[in-house]
């Protein structure tokens, strides 16, 4: 059992490492993508497509849609109904009645910051 503890926080660790070192790589693919979306634009590129190392790399608009928090379903409400205590007493009721799931975890801390 001791030796899958150790095993255990080995993982750990090596997860908290390539976790650090995914970030670093994102952070700067989207500084790369940034710049290419410049130099598309500038030079009026946007519909052609670029093969580089077999891969086509292409110039589109992608729609996102904000998330349905609790905060935007109140402002939503807020201007359908326009019933302010209403409005309270659904996202009240949104909040009170939302389903919860318990589960058994085990957690690893440093020693010295629990």
């Amino acid at each position: 059992m001791k030796q899958q503890f150790y095993e255990l926080i080995e993982l750990e660790n090596t997860l908290l490492s390539l976790h650090k070192n995914i970030q670093t790589i994102k952070k700067r693919k989207k500084i790369i993508e940034e710049n290419i979306k410049e130099y598309i634009e500038t030079k009026d590129l946007r519909n052609k497509t670029f093969v580089i190392l077999n891969k086509k790399i292409k110039y589109s608009k992608h729609k996102t849609y904000q998330c349905y928090s609790l905060q935007y379903l109140e402002e939503s409400l807020l201007k359908l109904l326009k019933d302010e205590s209403f409005v309270s007493s659904i996202i009240l009721y949104l909040k009170e009645n939302r389903k919860t799931n318990i589960s058994n975890e085990i957690k690893i801390l440093d020693y010295n910051n629990e």
